[in-house]
């Protein structure tokens, strides 16, 4: 009837009815695209994970790989990233009904797996778990790369939020970090400070660090937190800026005491442990972070649900308590939020890459 009147009226000249065409042909498209999305997936999807299986670089460093290396990580048990990963891929495949495979791509501190999944069709089927420095850090010190992090991918949504803790030997000096800032401005160059790896984010927390608190440290690479936490323990550095996954097994025995965090706020494990802004450096927020990322132009549908699925598996307690106990913090948040973090995260690392001297 509608449409009869319509035509009675004589309203719509041909352009109109052109016009009126276009936009039923649109919709029609627009149809057919959610009715497409609306089955995804229909077919399994793979989880990229560019770390070896000795953890992610930001923890453990990057080991040299050989075969006898490739059967100890396969007979050793499951490192803390490939826990997360082992978390996120039973949520996922639980949530989307289609097995969620794990496939590792290690090679040139991340950029083989990330660089595959940059160069992936996009069509949600190819799914990338990676950290803070293989997003933010190491595009930025290779000479040459083959993709960009910000341009070729879209952040899906972060899992989690790794602080980096301040750690001295337990039996040294009982200095605050207001007292140790201090001695380092009026004595500089006379504290180390040793860190996971050049580029990691213990590295760059701890130049962010002298900036931000103008105590001249002096940084000591070490490959790994492992080795970082041993020379703290040994007295070979007065300092270390180690994540806190790896300090929180050792806080316990005495002979590490962790001075202060570098987060926003405290964590739920170390509730006596003040934050650096809680410390005097104000504003002072460096976590590393670990979270899931698509081939740019990946359909927002498609990003969304993999968003809400993320989501409401960090909103579990199950969940929630294994990653605090593991000295991580769920980070539930947007898409939006995540690409936010993801480029002020690439902002301010870059402007420390500029004051620090190491090889690439």
């Amino acid at each position: 009837m509608v449409w009869k009147n319509f035509s009675k009226s004589n309203r719509f000249s041909c352009h109109n009815d052109g016009v009126m065409r276009g936009l039923i042909a649109a919709l029609g498209l627009l149809s057919c695209s959610l009715c497409c999305h609306a089955i995804y997936p229909d077919r399994p999807v793979e989880l990229i994970l560019p770390f070896p299986a000795t953890e992610s670089t930001d923890i453990s460093g990057i080991p040299r790989i050989s075969k006898l290396v490739r059967i100890m990580q396969n007979m050793s048990t499951p490192s803390l990233t490939d826990t997360m990963v082992q978390q996120l891929q039973q949520t996922l495949s639980a949530a989307l009904g289609q097995p969620v495979n794990v496939l590792r791509r290690v090679r040139g501190k991340t950029n083989a797996g990330t660089r595959y999944v940059a160069q992936a069709s996009a069509d949600g089927y190819t799914l990338l778990f990676a950290d803070n420095p293989t997003i933010t850090v190491f595009p930025a010190i290779n000479p040459s790369p083959q993709f960009d992090t910000v341009r070729d991918l879209v952040p899906v949504g972060m899992f989690a939020r790794m602080p980096i803790a301040v750690i001295s030997l337990a039996d040294s000096q009982r200095e605050t970090l207001p007292e140790i800032i201090a001695r380092a401005r009026r004595l500089p160059g006379s504290i180390n400070y040793a860190s996971a790896g050049d580029g990691s984010t213990s590295h760059l927390t701890g130049e962010l660090f002298k900036a931000m608190s103008g105590a001249q440290i002096v940084h000591v690479n070490y490959n790994g937190s492992l080795p970082a936490m041993n020379a703290v323990v040994t007295g070979q550095v007065e300092l270390g800026f180690v994540p806190l996954p790896a300090v929180l097994p050792y806080a316990g025995g005495g002979k590490v005491r962790i001075i202060a965090i570098a987060s926003a706020a405290r964590h739920a494990a170390l509730p006596d442990v003040p934050t650096m802004a809680e410390s005097g450096v104000a504003g002072f927020d460096a976590s590393g972070w670990f979270g899931v990322f698509a081939p740019a132009r990946t359909p927002s549908t498609i990003v969304s649900l993999l968003n809400y699925d993320i989501n409401r598996a960090l909103g579990e307690d199950l969940l929630q308590r294994t990653l605090i106990g593991q000295g991580l913090l769920p980070a539930p948040g947007s898409s939006e939020d995540f690409r936010a973090q993801v480029e002020a995260d690439r902002d301010r690392w870059t402007q420390v890459l500029k004051t620090v001297a190491f090889k690439r």
